[in-house]
């Protein structure tokens, strides 16, 4: 959006990098439109309407978010947002967008990507991430019927020792179930290690339709992990063009990941967050790892995503 609307001779930017900041820009600066994203750090989109909603201003407010919960659009709407753009967005419904504010744009303008040198391909891969987490949430949301508090991916490369202390760390939880689920597609493999905590995960499973069948083993849990790993993957085989399949979800205490406890010697590509239900006392943390040989491949990839 920033080389899409930076040649222009009529527009002048100015970037925060959170809530906070941008409030402060507001009140230093006379600012027409703002774009505003959901998940931040320090304070968030929803901090900042409210907090805007309190005082007379000029400037209107686009929500530009990955967070495309029909809960979350209703309530920036609510709070005096006067248009969503869900992510990623279309330049030419920008563009009619802004025309309505009565900002034009020069059409034409050099939109394409950069070549990503080194690991600049993790900052695009997030971007995607983050998309991919805005669907999955609404997919659970519809099912669930309540908000779903989405945060900001963490995207990195783990080492082995950072995994066996993630696994460990997991295991060590007596009031956490954790659950491992392989995929593959379009030559990256990986596996998503899903963890529920919290006293509600019963009631968030049958609000979802899932039935519990053996407590002990935790099927709904299963289930639920299923969604949340499904749900991600959906997104992001539309925005990859690869199609995913996935093997079925084990409690991780009956499965060692990678398979024979084999120790991995190279690092992996990891996408961690963490889902919490609005309204009850659960919290799902979500870690996906890919293998080195996946790591080219999503490389390649965001190469080439326009």
């Amino acid at each position: 959006m920033s080389r899409m609307l930076s040649g222009q001779d009529a527009v002048t930017l100015f970037f925060a990098e959170n809530g906070k900041e941008g409030l402060e820009c507001l009140t230093n600066q006379d600012i027409d439109v703002m774009f505003l994203d959901l998940t931040m750090p320090v304070m968030d989109g929803f901090e900042v309407l409210q907090v805007l909603s309190a005082r007379e201003h000029e400037t209107k407010t686009i929500i530009l978010s990955a967070d495309v919960q029909r809960q979350a659009m209703e309530r920036c709407i609510e709070l005096g947002a006067h248009h969503f753009l869900p992510k990623p967005f279309d330049p030419e419904h920008l563009m009619s967008v802004l025309n309505k504010l009565g900002i034009y744009v020069v059409e034409g303008l050099d939109n394409s990507v950069p070549h990503q040198a080194g690991d600049e391909f993790i900052q695009a891969f997030k971007e995607v991430a983050n998309v991919a987490l805005g669907r999955g949430a609404a997919i659970i949301s519809d099912h669930f019927g309540e908000f779903i508090k989405m945060p900001l991916p963490n995207v990195a490369k783990l080492c082995a020792g950072e995994l066996e202390m993630a696994i460990d760390d997991i295991k060590q939880q007596s009031e956490s179930v954790a659950i491992a689920q392989r995929f593959v597609g379009g030559g990256i493999h990986g596996e998503a290690l899903v963890c529920l905590r919290g006293k509600d995960v019963g009631v968030f499973g049958a609000r979802l339709g899932f039935s519990q069948v053996d407590e002990h083993k935790s099927e709904i849990v299963i289930d639920i992990a299923n969604l949340m790993v499904s749900s991600f993957l959906v997104s992001l085989s539309e925005q990859m063009n690869i199609p995913f399949s996935v093997r079925q979800p084990i409690v991780l205490e009956d499965y060692m990941v990678w398979g024979d406890g084999e120790c991995i010697k190279s690092e992996l590509f990891t996408v961690e967050y963490t889902y919490e239900a609005d309204s009850l006392d659960l919290e799902c943390d979500v870690l996906f790892m890919m293998d080195n040989s996946s790591t080219l491949v999503i490389k390649k990839i965001m190469e080439t995503l326009h």
